[in-house]
């Protein structure tokens, strides 16, 4: 884990801060050319008081991609998250990515609706992250789609958060705060409805492998990003 995160986990937590959740449109084309009908995303509750600021959404959804490889052993699915650009304003953090899913399962996925939403890291942010999964409490905004066995795609998404909603860390003086983007999927299987999650972090290149954090101190636009799974504690135990 970043050393910066660890200085994020020692800090005082505030409140959970789930972003918007912006929207993603079908091109003119027919769906089937783009790999799966447009995906249905919506956003996570933000606390009270504080409502999620609407922004406009991006383009559609994407030409077919390959389903990506080398999943963890028996996740039904293979997400990956491709950051495009970060910007801070005063008002809020706009995240433009790609999301990437591919069916690993021998048997097709139908019905696929997909939420995504996005926080600031926290000292609680476990927690969480897990009651999100356990109960994203959003309604799909949008068609449900399906993916064939080995069948992937890709789609633009934005994700937005409130500045007052970011849980922010000092490091010498200067603020910043860690993204987390959780995504959750929910499906039918036969008879069975499942439903599988990951949860990605985002920052600037750092060294290595790890990741630099997002300043707050200037309005700014970053778009030399990175993305890593991320694991609850209590996942990495298990």
């Amino acid at each position: 884990m970043p050393g910066w995160l660890w200085a994020l986990l020692g800090a005082a937590a505030t409140g959970l801060a789930f972003g918007a959740v912006l929207l993603l449109r079908r091109r003119r084309e027919d769906a089937a050319d783009a790999g799966f009908e447009a995906a249905p995303v919506a956003a996570a509750p933000p606390v009270p008081a504080a409502p999620a600021r609407p922004v406009a959404p991006p383009p559609g959804i994407a030409p077919p991609a390959p389903a990506p490889a080398a999943a963890p052993s028996g996740e039904p699915f293979e997400i990956a998250l491709r950051p495009a650009s970060i910007e801070v304003s005063e008002r809020d953090v706009l995240l433009d990515f790609e999301l990437l899913i591919g069916n690993l399962q021998a048997s097709a996925a139908e019905n696929i609706r997909l939420t995504m939403a996005m926080m600031s890291a926290n000292p609680d942010q476990d927690r969480q992250i897990a009651g999100y999964h356990a109960s994203p409490m959003v309604d799909p905004a949008g068609a449900p789609f399906d993916l064939a066995a080995g069948a992937g795609g890709r789609m633009p998404a934005r994700l937005a958060l409130p500045r007052e909603l970011i849980h922010v860390v000092e490091i010498q003086r200067r603020p910043m705060f860690v993204p987390l983007v959780m995504i959750e999927l929910k499906w039918r299987a036969g008879i069975s409805i499942r439903r599988f999650g990951a949860d990605f972090m985002v920052g600037t290149p750092g060294q290595g492998s790890k990741l630099g954090p997002i300043w707050l101190d200037r309005n700014q636009q970053a778009n030399q990003l990175n993305a890593t799974r991320y694991l609850p504690r209590q996942a990495v135990a298990a």
